[in-house]
């Protein structure tokens, strides 16, 4: 436990230096903070589904930098052809300006247990990364906003054990786990926005690898699902 926790403080460094980067970057950050349940799908060499493997919970955390496509601010200050572009297109300046993209840093624990031919087992691995996602904002009722997003993560395992029975083995000499790790997936969030500087949320994410391999070889993807607080602080 000891040695995981020297990895957790390695990330939240890396945290550290990913916030002031979403700072300068966008016009929102935003801090979360939540749980993993991760399903390990892991494909056998001739082709069928591992049904040993259940998934198990880990800790996630992030900070992202969050910018709209569209101010209206600046637009309504200024005097310029696409000012009075957007102000003489008022549905097509209200579209463009719910979308949004973000940017920020990742730590994710994905684990799994397992049970075959009565010998336990088990995964802890813990990820850090880059997520970047495009959404939209959409109003529901005072002061609440439901945002769904697009996600894309790479994601680089920095520790990783396999223990099977009580002996412990390194993921890092695995390749199905070492190398950098492509997911795709969505996000959904519900935002209550306190006052014109800070909001709260509530988010859920499901993403995953999409790896192949021809018959006769076996591979492995990753399939996490967070579910998420955080805090949206606006300059």
């Amino acid at each position: 436990m000891i040695l995981r926790s020297n990895y957790v403080l390695k990330a939240l460094c890396f945290g550290l230096i990913g916030l002031s980067s979403c700072v300068c970057m966008g016009q929102q950050f935003a801090f979360e903070f939540g749980s993993t349940l991760s399903r390990f799908d892991y494909t056998l060499a001739n082709g069928s589904k591992a049904d040993y493997l259940i998934p198990s919970a880990g800790l996630s955390f992030g900070i992202h930098g969050i910018q709209t496509l569209l101010d209206t601010s600046t637009i309504s200050a200024s005097s310029g052809k696409k000012s009075i572009y957007f102000n003489q297109h008022p549905l097509l300046r209200k579209i463009v300006s719910a979308l949004h993209y973000e940017i920020g840093f990742e730590y994710l624990q994905m684990n799994a247990l397992g049970n075959q031919q009565k010998i336990s087992f088990s995964y802890q691995t813990d990820f850090i990364g880059l997520q970047a996602g495009i959404g939209a904002n959409i109003p529901i009722f005072k002061g609440f906003t439901f945002s769904g997003n697009l996600v894309v993560q790479g994601q680089k395992m920095i520790q990783g054990n396999q223990l099977i029975a009580n002996q412990y083995y390194n993921l890092q000499e695995n390749e199905q786990f070492r190398g950098i790790q492509v997911l795709l997936g969505y996000r959904a969030e519900i935002i209550k926005k306190l006052n014109e500087k800070i909001s709260l949320y509530g988010a859920f994410q499901e993403s995953q690898t999409y790896h192949s391999a021809e018959l006769g070889t076996s591979y492995l993807n990753f399939c996490p699902r967070q579910i998420l607080i955080g805090l949206r602080l606006s300059k």
